[in-house]
């Protein structure tokens, strides 16, 4: 995975974590939904690290 693509990734994990996150306190709020997209985010971060180190 390029450096390009693993930022990419990571971007989009965060944007889908904090859609996730504001909904709390709303009906449409999931806990498990957040706490995968957090996970999700969680792994994109050490994705886009290690792409940085190669």
């Amino acid at each position: 995975m390029s450096e390009q693509d693993a930022a990419h990734k990571l971007a989009e994990a965060r944007r889908h974590a904090t859609e996730e996150l504001f909904k709390q306190g709303t009906p449409e709020y999931d806990q498990r939904a957040h706490q995968r997209a957090v996970e999700a985010e969680r792994k994109a971060a050490e994705a886009a690290e290690a792409a940085d180190k190669s």
